[in-house]
């Protein structure tokens, strides 16, 4: 087991990178809305990205980013009218979900109910289609007319650099559109842009008031609040989205600007710089945790929150061992924190001491008593265990009043199923069932059917998310995976520093490229 003092290490990130984790707050807030020029411009001026998966006749993806180029550029009316056609040709309905979602974003309404409407498996996917609905329609009803017209704004606010003149020609159609919801949202983002925060936040409580059940508009309005250094009124309407389980889709969005508001506005420094390193966990960038965490333990070494996320990241990355003398380190110096006492569970689980797992799982629910995660957790180990079935029944029971939760199934597969394949498929399975556009599941499945030498399977979920993945570095990043599979290595290569130039800061795409060319770091 490793000791405490091992954390002051020659190995460790040097001392200003703890100030560059507290810096990288405010200019990530805002950063995280739907980008659509970083997918074309990685795809046009990347040449390796030409022998992505080709066998097949038709090209989505190259088709996508033609369209969305278009868009881009302002050409509303030509984009429509290919998103249409590209509707017709799709026959996934994955693929139409995602594609519907990219569609609520941009504005274009009544083509994303065309692709939600061609999806067959309806039934499958209501609790999907019902929370992009609710999260993105307006209330007011638009004319094809109408969506030309603001997807020409949309793409002159975020695309154009033009958000002033955006604003005047809004300021120009006031007349004809004040009581419209999606209007006074473009008004509320034009002056968010030029930083007019005061305008922009009474152009976004209009449209609320005219649409209170929008979340993106409630998104805008924390977004805003944040802006203008109003964090806890930001951090408010956070934690009243947070509690809303019908939300599906901004899910992953509210939990990271949940941390980046902490982060910024914590009690104190020590909060903080968790919330921030916290926020990279979320995200799945797990070795990046691993360096903030140990750059923040040089100067802070009894810090149990921190060496407990790290053994979390330790055990997501299958360093069971590592992960296990981390949680108990952090164990000795406090033993009620919940990450430390799951992370005790975890462990034990997969050593197959159910007894001692089922121990420090109800030590955790004291803590969480909704927690489903540990419930899930709690009854597997029971479920081992067998021998007091009715404790099983309890736990059972409990379990099936929380909602289904896409995180919990997912921290399942990365904890208690890493020597267990089967199970892990199960667990991601079923994150996936909750919302099949969450990223670190689809990874962690097509990462498992290349271990598995699944290949057809990988190449089939690669593609259903192919022009839709919204942080498109983690696309290139799937495609080096795939490539480095099939023993590809130079494809894998070119993919790996696609995928570190669209996001520097992804650190397991840099471990991979290291391995591969391991005395060539300076290429990188």
């Amino acid at each position: 087991m490793p000791a405490l003092v091992s954390f002051c290490s020659g190995n460790l990130l040097e001392p200003k990178k703890t100030l560059e984790i507290r810096n990288e707050t405010q200019k990530t807030f805002n950063a995280d809305y739907f980008n659509l020029a970083n997918i074309v411009d990685s795809f046009l001026n990347n040449e390796e990205n030409k022998t992505e998966i080709k066998e097949d006749k038709e090209n989505y993806r190259q088709e996508f980013i033609s369209i969305t180029s278009k868009f881009n550029q302002g050409n509303a009316t030509s984009a429509y009218m290919e998103y249409s056609n590209l509707i017709d040709k799709l026959d996934s309905d994955i693929m139409l979900l995602n594609l519907s979602q990219i569609l609520y974003k941009i504005g274009f309404f009544s083509l994303a109910h065309k692709s939600e409407d061609k999806i067959i498996y309806k039934n499958q996917y209501f609790d999907n289609i019902n929370d992009l609905e609710t999260s993105y329609k307006p209330k007011s009803q638009l004319s094809y007319d109408d969506e030309i017209f603001f997807a020409k704004i949309y793409s002159s606010i975020f695309f154009d650099n033009s958000a002033h003149e955006a604003n005047l020609e809004l300021l120009s159609k006031k007349e004809q559109y004040q009581k419209n919801d999606y209007y006074n949202y473009l008004l509320s983002q034009s002056y968010f842009e030029q930083k007019d925060y005061h305008k922009a936040q009474n152009a976004i409580n209009k449209a609320i008031s005219l649409n209170n059940e929008n979340i993106n508009y409630k998104l805008l309005k924390s977004d805003i609040l944040f802006a203008s250094k109003k964090y806890q009124d930001a951090l408010d309407i956070i934690k009243k989205l947070e509690k809303n389980q019908k939300i599906i889709d901004f899910k992953d969005t509210i939990q990271s600007k949940k941390q980046l508001i902490i982060a910024q506005n914590g009690k104190n420094d020590k909060e903080k710089k968790y919330a921030l390193v916290y926020k990279t966990y979320l995200e799945g960038n797990y070795e990046k945790t691993k360096k903030d965490c140990l750059s923040i333990l040089n100067f802070d070494k009894n810090n149990d929150k921190i060496i407990a996320l790290y053994a979390k990241a330790e055990l997501a990355s299958g360093n069971i061992e590592r992960a296990n003398a981390y949680f108990i380190n952090a164990y000795r110096i406090e033993k009620n924190n919940l990450d430390t006492l799951i992370g005790l569970g975890d462990i034990r689980y997969i050593h197959k001491d159910y007894k001692g797992s089922i121990k420090m799982y109800k030590n955790a629910l004291k803590l969480d008593k909704l927690n489903s995660e540990i419930l899930i957790k709690l009854e597997l180990a029971q479920r081992g265990y067998a021998k007091n079935p009715k404790d099983i029944i309890r736990t059972t029971q409990k379990l099936d009043k929380l909602p289904q939760n896409h995180f919990s199934y997912y921290n399942c597969a990365i904890s208690i199923a890493q020597k267990n394949s089967v199970l892990k498929e199960e667990f991601l399975k079923k994150s996936l069932s909750v919302n099949p556009m969450y990223k670190n599941a689809l990874g962690e499945m097509i990462a498992l059917d290349l271990e598995n030498k699944n290949f057809k399977n990988a190449k089939g979920l690669i593609k259903t998310a192919s022009f839709t993945l919204e942080k498109n570095y983690y696309y290139y990043y799937l495609l080096g995976l795939y490539n480095q599979a099939e023993n590809k290595k130079q494809d894998a290569i070119q993919f790996y520093k696609t995928s570190l130039d669209l996001n520097p800061s992804f650190e397991i795409a840099n471990v991979k490229l290291l391995k591969l060319i391991p005395n060539k770091s300076e290429e990188i």
